[in-house]
């Protein structure tokens, strides 16, 4: 797959990403959920100016009796003498609604600026009385046909009624309650908003398809629904006052305060799951909505949060991909990461500053999803480049020598070096003529199937193919690598190349036979070129004579030329031809192979 391709494969993920966070599929928008509850968890907001004071009822009264109506009876009676703002409270009073205690209860409610709750039914059924909340036309309220009632008695003594009703997530957590909801067509507050109302003295509240007007404060509000941040265990224990412990007098309560009535118990069942934790008393969720709704700071997710989180993904995947095309990957990683990490600093802030809810997350990990991608697509661009390079390396120098380099590039020094090479040239007797009739192709699936021969021969005794030139061979033995005995090497080389292009003519009618030249000497090697045309060449005395003694071999009617220094080295190889002289070079001594008869191309 090419860089383009691989470009548009990455930014097609991000595209899908993006739609998807528009789209929001419920297991996209579950998972956010869980982000907001970390977030919120992590930067919970400030300590509220008017706590509530939570009663937490349970199992036993003062006395060690089980609690019942009368033991309730005598908390309210506490609680009135503390004179609050407001009571509420998270039970239902329904049932039994003929017990003389009743009367004393009620007399309580009427004193304690109360609020009752109650719950919704399927069925019609439940005297409540009307209530003034002011909802905007249109809006879809949590609706019942009927409700789970306190007793007319409690109705008729307390301040007003609120929904203590729970919804829970796809995951059963409770993220929100509702502002108001609806039984058989009328509108009532939740608990925290009833209580809140009689903190502000707030008679009639308006709710809005998107807000919630209490007193001067608009509160956020989403398809009825307010989003509170619920709070952890120990915030619990610093609100909360027991039941027995207040009415032995072991606890005061405290004057003026908003008081909250409810049980932990997990027979009561008021127990249900949130991102604070699995068994959270209803009663604290409640606390955590008044006082949040007190201190005017609400979590909101904004109507164009998904359009901005997925313009958040594009343009960190996109500069991801740029970044990379430019910059090498750890540069590009780094940028990319400050990037990701100011876009999660400013919605931390966000949050913070305003109660605005946008993921931090999702966009940061899509992002370096792309990222990831984007490498991938490099690395696997690279490996494809190295088993290209690798290949084509392998046609000029040998397998083994390839592996070596590509552990070790520094082996190779391409800036320039001089070493002790043997060159090896060679050349086609005649091919000019040989090939005069031939077309093209045909001259050049000839010519494919001799450096097949030629060059595999070269390779196998180590030595690297610098140049093919028209029908000629370049070789050198000991580049670019050290290669002891290259000076064998490269007669044996010589011996075998005379062997197979002799039988390589012999199937191959008129092809002339293969001219051999060589030399060993110091020489200078390196990459030569400029721009998009670099060449790893050498340069030298030995090598430019290996060159003329490939020529030298027409005077002498051999196949195979050898100079001086080479001759030198493996004198038991060689046999004198005579003297030449050789062009550049003046008078020398030169050489050949002491082949076998069976061998030798002048037989």
């Amino acid at each position: 797959m090419s860089r383009n391709l691989w470009s548009a494969a990455v930014l097609a993920a991000c595209l899908a990403v993006a739609a998807l966070l528009v789209l929001s599929p419920p297991w996209l928008a579950l998972w956010q959920e869980r982000i907001f509850d970390r977030l919120m968890l992590t930067l919970p907001p400030a300590t509220p100016a008017q706590p509530v004071t939570v009663i937490d009822i349970g199992a036993t009264d003062d006395l060690g009796q089980p609690w019942d109506r009368t033991a309730t009876a005598r908390l309210v009676a506490r609680i009135v003498a503390a004179k609050p703002q407001a009571t509420g409270f998270d039970i239902v009073f329904s049932g039994a609604c003929d017990r003389p205690v009743n009367a004393a209860l009620a007399h309580g409610f009427a004193q304690a600026r109360s609020v009752l709750g109650f719950l919704l039914a399927a069925t019609p059924g439940g005297a409540l009385p009307p209530d003034n909340l002011a909802v905007a036309e249109g809006i879809a309220l949590w609706s019942a046909a009927g409700a789970e009632t306190p007793c007319p008695a409690f109705t008729a003594a307390a301040t007003t009624v609120a929904s203590v009703a729970l919804p829970g997530d796809g995951d059963a957590a409770v993220r929100r309650l509702p502002a108001a909801v609806s039984v058989a067509g009328m509108a009532y507050p939740s608990l925290p908003v009833a209580l809140a109302r009689l903190a502000h003295d707030e008679s009639g509240p308006l709710l809005t398809a998107s807000a919630l007007r209490l007193d001067k404060t608009l509160l956020p509000v989403s398809g009825g629904m307010m989003r509170f941040v619920p709070s952890a265990p120990d915030h619990w224990i610093g609100r909360t006052l027991p039941a027995a412990g207040v009415l032995s007098g072991e606890f005061r309560l405290p004057e003026d305060a908003l008081i909250l009535v409810g049980s932990s118990l997990p027979e009561a069942g008021g127990l249900r799951p949130t991102a604070a934790s699995p068994v959270t008393p209803s009663v604290q969720i409640m606390a955590d909505m008044t006082e949040q709704i007190l201190a005017g700071h609400l979590p909101w997710r904004p109507d164009w949060g998904k359009a901005a989180e997925a313009l958040a993904v594009l343009v960190l995947g996109l500069a991801g991909l740029w970044l990379l095309a430019t910059l090498p990957p750890v540069g590009a990683s780094l940028i990319l990461a400050a990037g990701g990490l100011l876009w999660a600093g400013s919605v931390m802030l966000l949050w913070r500053g305003s109660g605005l809810l946008l993921d931090p997350v999702s966009p940061l990990l899509a992002a370096f999803g792309a990222l990831a991608l984007a490498l991938l697509s490099r690395a696997a661009l690279a490996s494809r480049a190295e088993r290209a390079l690798r290949a084509r390396m392998a046609q000029l120098v040998p397998p083994a020598l390839v592996s070596r380099i590509a552990a070790d590039p520094g082996l190779m020094r391409l800036e320039g070096e001089l070493r002790e090479v043997t060159a090896l040239f060679t050349d086609i007797e005649g091919f000019s003529i040989a090939t005069a009739e031939m077309g093209p192709r045909e001259m050049v699936a000839l010519l494919d199937a001799y450096f097949a021969v030629a060059c595999g021969i070269v390779l196998k005794h180590g030595g690297m193919i610098d140049k093919l030139v028209g029908d000629s061979v370049h070789a050198l033995f000991n580049a670019p690598l050290d290669q002891p005995g290259h000076e064998a090497a490269a007669l044996a080389c010589a011996a075998d190349l005379m062997a197979a292009t002799e039988r390589f003519r012999t199937t191959h009618g008129g092809f002339g036979r293969t001219r051999i030249g060589l030399e060993t000497g110091p020489a200078v090697l390196g990459d030569v070129g400029h721009g998009g045309r670099i060449d790893y060449t050498a340069h030298g005395a030995a090598v430019n004579l290996a060159a003329r003694l490939q020529e030298a071999n027409k005077r002498f009617g051999t196949a195979c030329c050898i100079g001086p220094e080479l001759a030198r080295r493996c004198p038991e190889t060689v046999r004198p031809l005579g003297e030449a002289d050789i062009r550049s070079f003046g008078p020398l001594p030169l050489y050949t192979l002491r082949t076998p008869a069976s061998h030798s191309p002048e037989k």
